[in-house]
């Protein structure tokens, strides 16, 4: 009785496993699976809206580029999209908002070299003291074009 009992007790205790690693399994799968299916519909739209505005930037229609880059900003928050909108602020003469872009992108990547060097002009144009401190920041980023705005413009 005592040995019958024990191999029922395992056959219970093997069961519930496998339930639960099944249920596990199957959880993990739902999710992947929904959270996939999300990713990728999010990631359609942002990029067509994206790269939308970017051909827009391109053809100097800034005000339009920068309803894109609005757009793809409600979808998806990347530092590249806030430096793409700066740059068609500072293609307005907008420095003010073009500023602001590239500060959101620092802050979402503080490597972003890119955003360094352009807000380091704007800094410079405006008279800003501080314009030097992005540019050299950038060229240490091995950024060509801020090494030579420093070699140029930061002594």
């Amino acid at each position: 009785m005592n040995i019958f009992f024990n191999i029922k007790k395992q056959l219970v205790f093997v069961f519930i496993k496998e339930y639960f690693c099944s249920m596990k399994k199957f959880i993990l799968l739902f999710l992947i699976s929904g959270l996939s299916r999300l990713s990728f519909s999010q990631t359609g739209e942002f990029y067509n809206l994206y790269f939308e505005g970017n051909s827009l930037l391109v053809k100097g229609q800034f005000d339009k580029s920068i309803d894109k880059y609005n757009q793809a900003l409600k979808v998806f928050d990347a530092a590249y999209v806030y430096y793409n909108r700066g740059n068609a602020y500072y293609g307005k003469k907008d420095y003010s908002n073009a500023l602001k872009d590239y500060n959101f992108a620092i802050k979402i990547n503080e490597r972003y070299a890119e955003a360094y060097c352009q807000r380091g002009l704007i800094k410079l144009a405006t008279g800003d003291k501080t314009a030097c401190d992005d540019i050299n920041k950038a060229a240490k980023f091995d950024l060509d074009d801020a090494k030579e705005a420093a070699k140029k413009n930061c002594k």
